[in-house]
């Protein structure tokens, strides 16, 4: 079958955005490649792609910022910032989801995750979090810079699939040219067939095809269709299609996290200050890591990634509001970076039309519901991307577009 792409953007990947202008091709999106995902690694081979990899977690230290004190997370445990007691004061305020919820994980299986069996585990971090002791002084750090919007908003069968599907990793890699590289190698094998810049506005189903209108007023006909947008973006189509009303729900209350990633540049003020790179703080720009340089390893910059609450915070300033905003956060929190930071860019998926959010955040009591629904197809149009994967990331996203491309060939044999 010949496939035509309709891509809304400019550009090949989705999500998986690498800035190769930078000369240290950072990731706007995709940064991580677990060793289980297999077909990744398999189609980065057949692209002649090399995937290096990852230094092991908290290899290079951390720094922490917290409550106005800057400080090495050796010394957390009897720094006056730390505002927890008991056991807690030792737990880092990157690790306290993983200091609770990882000691019992009800689920054995991550492909059980979404089971209607386990729907009285769907429940939200706040709840599970309390239940296991978790006081409200160490709650409030964890939403301050977690991997969600907020902890009563989301699930946590999302936090124990992820968990389980990483205990399958002995390592992670990245990929050594940028995560984009995957995407541009398979759109340019496609030979012509990935038409950029074709803004999807309507979907329709009549006389056995399936009709794609475009923003420009152009029209596409086939007969079969692979709808990979994510929920929000989705939302945005009209849809004339037989799709069922669990489906209608599932799109209409979707919650992806909000997540803002902001790049800069930087002189090494580090060598002053003695202090690690990485940073985990309770500032607007919450998590800092280094950016390096490929050629020689040297750092010459940083990233942050600013989630949920935060993140909408972020996004409502323009451009001059959030640069003083970040370098003045920069200067307060290590104060030897004064003047020796610029700020490059940012993107905030949150905003982003094409994909409203990083990643979908299931809410609580929702999970096998809505999960059963996409996996459903609507007449002769079937859905993909990590939504709907059995497997993290990109690697979900690809075997879910295989697993809809069978169905169709399946169907049309």
């Amino acid at each position: 079958m010949r496939p035509l792409v309709l891509e809304a953007r400019d550009r090949p990947g989705g999500r998986a955005y690498t800035r190769f202008d930078l000369p240290d091709r950072p990731e706007f999106g995709a940064v991580e490649v677990g060793d289980s995902y297999t077909r990744v690694h398999a189609l980065a081979r057949d692209c002649g792609l090399r995937i290096r990899p990852s230094p092991p977690p908290g290899s290079a230290g951390l720094a922490l910022h917290v409550n106005g004190r800057t400080l090495d997370a050796d010394h957390w445990s009897e720094s006056s910032a730390n505002p927890l007691a008991g056991p807690e004061r030792a737990v880092l305020p990157p690790r306290l989801e993983a200091h609770y919820l990882a000691r019992t994980i009800p689920i054995a299986r991550a492909t059980d995750w979404d089971a209607p069996s386990f729907s009285a585990h769907d429940r939200s971090f706040t709840a599970v979090l309390r239940e296991r002791g978790m006081s409200e002084a160490a709650l409030r750090l964890v939403n301050v810079a977690g991997n969600h919007n907020h902890s009563d908003d989301v699930s946590v069968l999302g936090w124990w699939r992820g968990a389980l599907a990483r205990r399958s990793d002995t390592g992670a890699g990245q990929f050594e040219a940028g995560a984009a590289t995957l995407a541009t190698c398979m759109a340019a094998r496609l030979d012509g067939s990935v038409r950029y810049a074709s803004v999807v506005t309507a979907l329709a189903e009549a006389g056995g095809l399936v009709l794609a209108r475009l923003a420009d007023g152009s029209e596409h006909r086939a007969g079969h269709c692979v709808c990979t947008l994510p929920l929000p973006a989705l939302g945005r189509v009209r849809l004339r299609l037989p799709l069922q009303p669990a489906m209608r729900q599932t799109i209409n209350r979707a919650a992806y996290t909000r997540v803002t990633v902001a790049l800069f540049d930087a002189e090494p003020f580090w060598q002053e200050d003695g202090l690690p790179l990485t940073m985990w703080t309770d500032t607007p720009l919450e998590r800092l890591f280094p950016r390096l340089h490929p050629a020689t390893g040297a750092c010459i910059g940083f990233k942050a990634i600013v989630n949920g609450a935060g993140a909408a915070a972020v996004d409502r300033l323009d451009e001059a509001a959030f640069e003083r905003l970040a370098l003045a956060t920069f200067a307060r929190i290590r104060p030897n970076a004064t003047g020796r930071v610029r700020y490059v860019a940012r993107h905030a998926w949150g905003t982003d039309p094409f994909a409203g959010g990083a990643y979908a955040a299931w809410p609580p009591g929702m999970v096998a519901e809505s999960r059963a629904a996409l996996s459903r197809s609507a007449g002769r149009v079937r859905f993909a991307g990590e939504h709907v994967a059995d497997a993290p990331g990109i690697e979900g996203a690809i075997r879910s577009g295989e697993a809809a491309a069978s169905a169709i060939l399946e169907a049309s044999s």
